[in-house]
């Protein structure tokens, strides 16, 4: 895991933490159309780095923008940067740890990819031990205001 440094751009002080997985920045990196599609005039790399400012930076976590995916009592949320999914969990009250993610393209195309995603995280989590640190609960509880 790797703390999401944000970037000399960003001048907000940071609010809350946010990890990112080794697989996800694999993935990141050798995911072509992150670098090449574009949405309103930025890569989708462009936006998943705004989306990973804004959570880490905004006063309030936009709830439109990460929700707790079914069956909720898994723990698993994932974020809606344009064009993206990202999943993962909330280890503590405003905290995120971003585990994996997939074009948003391919979780319309592929009904069942969303789930394999969500059991991708939870995959992670037993993997590395991290099962425990899976906080449950809804926006109000990891993103009180």
């Amino acid at each position: 895991m790797e703390r999401f440094d944000l970037p000399e751009w960003e001048t907000r002080s940071a609010r809350r933490p946010l990890y990112v997985s080794r697989e996800l920045i694999d993935w990141l990196e050798n995911t072509l159309e992150l670098h090449m599609s574009t949405i309103g005039g930025r890569t989708l790399c462009e936006h998943l780095e705004q989306a990973f400012c804004a959570f880490r930076c905004d006063q309030h976590v936009q709830y439109a923008d990460l929700k707790r995916m079914r069956p909720t009592r898994a723990g698993v949320w994932h974020m809606y940067p344009p064009g993206l999914r990202v999943y993962g969990w909330c280890p503590d009250a405003h905290a995120f740890v971003a585990v994996t993610a997939a074009l948003e393209i391919d979780t319309k195309q592929d009904r069942g990819l969303n789930d394999r995603k969500r059991d991708d995280v939870l995959n992670f989590a037993w993997r590395h031990r991290l099962s425990a640190t899976i906080k449950r609960g809804d926006n109000l509880v990891l993103f009180p205001r």
